[in-house]
């Protein structure tokens, strides 16, 4: 009677802490007009992707809801604003990728794992501006990256976490630097 007890009271048990609420991490999601924008005298905006993801061990933009070339093409369709009635500007995406790879973990403690997961987050974009008989008048080319690491073994909730704040100060990285180079560049074309 006293063993049927405990099988009770361990089965009790494990379907009440099964019955706990899990934490849904909702893929990260941007607020773009709460991001910068750039105003550009162009009539006209084309955004061109020639990011071609590569399919590796390494590259997980397969494996996130929101890749990173879908987080700028979003911002630069939505912040990248034009006015007057000529130019065009060619926003060429040539590379938006995130990768994730194991490394040594050089500053460990005695009993800290001994590797780690690196995600690093890189973008390059080439900012273009032609007048209305296509000559090339400004450009400009946008690099930026950041990195991260996280423990080895983590939760997928965890992981998450990490790359969403990675995929957010990235992004605003990236838009500093398109401020930056664009004041620089097409100094004479923006507002």
């Amino acid at each position: 009677m006293f063993l049927k007890n405990n099988y009770l009271v361990v089965i009790i048990f494990l379907y009440v802490l099964s019955c706990q609420p899990v934490e849904i991490i909702e893929p990260v999601t941007f607020d773009y007009s709460k991001l910068d924008k750039i105003s550009i005298s162009a009539n006209e905006i084309i955004i061109n992707s020639e990011y071609k993801p590569k399919f590796s061990n390494k590259n997980i933009e397969d494996q996130i809801p929101n890749p990173p070339i879908n987080i700028i093409k979003e911002w630069n369709n939505q912040n990248i604003l034009n006015f007057g009635k000529e130019n065009k500007l060619i926003i060429n995406i040539l590379d938006a990728s995130i990768i994730k790879q194991e490394v040594n973990n050089i500053e460990a403690e005695k009993y800290e794992e001994k590797t780690v997961f690196k995600y690093k987050i890189f973008f390059l974009v080439e900012y273009e501006l032609y007048d209305n008989s296509n000559f090339l008048i400004a450009n400009t080319t946008v690099e930026s990256s950041r990195s991260t690491t996280s423990k080895k073994y983590i939760s997928l909730n965890e992981r998450d976490i990490v790359i969403n704040n990675l995929l957010h100060d990235a992004l605003k990285d990236f838009i500093k630097e398109t401020k930056s180079m664009m004041n620089t560049y097409m100094f004479g074309y923006i507002q």
